[in-house]
C-alpha cells in the first residue's frame, strides 16, 4: 500500500511596508512563497508548483507577484509594484496630519526575513538532491549474472565403456583411447556412483 498526496508549505522570505487595495490600511504586509508538493509517505518529494503573494497583515488580501519579481527584491532590497489606485487619498490625509506629502516609492523598501523556515532550506537543495539521486541509480555497481556452467566434455568410449573424458583445465580423467564422443556433466565431478549422459 502506498500512501501519497499533496501538501503546501507556506515560506516568508520578507516584509514590507505598503498600502493595502482592499483595506486601505498603509501597514505591514509579507512577501510569501507557497509550494505545493507531492508526498510519498508524508515525506515531499516532488515540488509541482511555486508560487508568490504580497499579502497584508491587517485583512489577508493577496496581490500576485513574479518568481523574478520577488529575486530582485531580495536581492535589491526593493519591490516596486505599480500606482496604488489610493496612494493620492493616502498622502492627502498625511498632508492634513503633519503636512508631509509621501512618495509612493517609500513603499518599496523590503526587509529580507532572516530566518525562513527549513522547507526553503530543502526547496534550495532539491536540484542537488535529485541530481546524487539520478547519479546514484545511472552509477550503482550492477552485478553480473554468472554464466551457466558449462557441461559438453570431449570423451572416449571403448567396447561400450567409458574410458576418460577430458576437463575444462585440459587434464584428462581416464584414459583418452577409443572412439571419442561428447558427454555432459558439471565439473568437478562427483564421489559415488553417478552416470553420465554421452552422446
Amino acid at each position: 500500500m502506498i500512501i501519497y498526496g499533496l501538501a503546501t508549505t507556506p515560506i516568508i522570505l520578507g516584509a514590507k511596508q505598503d498600502l493595502c487595495a482592499t483595506c486601505n490600511v498603509a501597514g505591514p504586509h509579507v512577501i510569501l512563497r507557497r509550494v505545493r508538493w507531492a508526498e510519498i509517505f508524508w515525506i515531499p518529494f516532488l515540488p509541482i508548483w511555486v508560487n508568490h503573494r504580497l499579502v497584508c497583515t491587517n485583512c489577508g488580501a493577496e496581490t500576485k507577484l513574479g518568481f523574478f519579481q520577488v529575486r530582485r527584491a531580495l536581492s535589491s532590497g526593493k519591490l516596486p509594484l505599480p500606482h496604488r489606485a489610493k496612494f493620492g487619498e493616502y498622502a492627502d490625509a498625511l498632508w492634513q496630519d503633519n503636512q508631509r506629502r509621501p512618495s509612493e516609492a517609500e513603499f518599496d523598501a523590503v526587509e529580507k526575513n532572516p530566518k525562513r523556515s527549513g522547507w526553503n532550506l530543502y526547496l534550495k537543495l532539491y536540484p542537488v538532491l535529485v541530481v546524487v539521486l539520478v547519479a546514484a541509480v545511472a552509477f550503482w555497481p550492477r552485478t553480473t549474472p554468472t554464466p551457466p556452467p558449462r557441461t559438453a566434455h570431449d570423451c572416449w568410449l571403448a567396447a561400450g565403456q567409458l574410458n576418460g573424458c577430458k576437463m575444462f583445465d585440459g587434464s584428462v580423467v581416464g584414459e583418452a583411447a577409443g572412439s571419442p564422443t561428447t558427454c555432459y556433466f558439471i565439473e568437478p565431478l562427483p564421489t559415488g556412483d553417478y552416470s553420465l549422459s554421452c552422446k
